[in-house]
């Protein structure tokens, strides 16, 4: 377990300008692409987070690990059973939630796993208060109605379940080390973006280069979307040709002055 580096407060204002697609295709341009995380969709419909992430991993569950196990034929001295939020209380799915400051941004690896709820309405509700910006899980969450429709803790999951966090597949076994989501690798500290789009990973260095890119690349969109909806010529602006690229220079000089 790290204490995660947490980025200055203007910059992730100067990210959340920006879109999730523009964040994308500048890393690919970067020759970073593998960032956007498969499988989590959002669930609170307008929801945009931007933050640094606190990773938790879970591990297949096995039954001889688990509270309340009893050797076939031992006394029930030997191992006294525990309910299942006595096992999990002391995991660390209680652990990540004591290292939750405002804005960060809970990634969780759950495997692909449909059935585990990762976290429920009181781990939430808890998350919620200490500021926290959103969760990206590659698995369940329990409690959808009242997390989604009323607490709207914005989440992207992969699925929603009825299952706790551990007593069915998995365990919450470690957090803030390396961890995958959706087939994408998430340090500690790296800064997750999520919009209704999706839910990808910025690697911090390579945020100064980002800022300088993307902007460009959201204005040049900008332009061409208002040319197509006018019913521009698609092969004078998408790519531009030499007078698609002059209009838009013209244009831009006209937006900053």
């Amino acid at each position: 377990m790290s204490t995660i580096k947490r980025p200055a407060p203007e910059i992730i204002e100067a990210l959340y300008e920006l879109g999730t697609d523009a964040v994308t295709s500048t890393m690919e341009a970067l020759g970073v692409r593998r960032t956007f995380m498969e499988g989590p969709i959002a669930r609170v419909p307008g929801s945009k987070i931007v933050g640094p992430a606190l990773t938790l991993r879970f591990t297949p569950q096995r039954e001889d690990q688990m509270r309340g196990y009893q050797i076939p034929g031992a006394s029930a001295e030997e191992s006294e059973p525990e309910g299942e939020e006595a096992g999990e209380k002391t995991s660390a799915l209680w652990e990540v939630m004591f290292e939750v400051q405002a804005g960060d941004v809970i990634v969780v690896d759950g495997r692909g796993d449909l059935a585990t709820g990762c976290f429920g309405e009181m781990l939430m509700t808890y998350f919620q208060a200490q500021g926290g910006a959103g969760v990206v899980i590659d698995a369940g969450i329990r409690d959808s109605v009242p997390i989604f429709q009323e607490l709207k803790v914005p989440v992207w999951s992969t699925a929603v379940t009825t299952g706790g966090a551990g007593h069915l597949n998995l365990f919450p076994a470690d957090f803030n080390l390396p961890i995958g989501c959706g087939k994408v690798l998430v340090n500690p500290g790296d800064i997750i973006m999520a919009d209704d789009g999706g839910a990808i990973v910025v690697p911090p260095r390579l945020i100064p280069r980002i800022l300088d890119i993307a902007g460009e690349r959201e204005e040049h969109e900008v332009f061409v979307r208002i040319k197509l909806r006018e019913g521009g010529d698609l092969r004078k602006y998408y790519p531009f040709n030499d007078e698609g690229r002059k209009e838009y220079e013209e244009w831009l000089a006209a937006q900053k002055g």
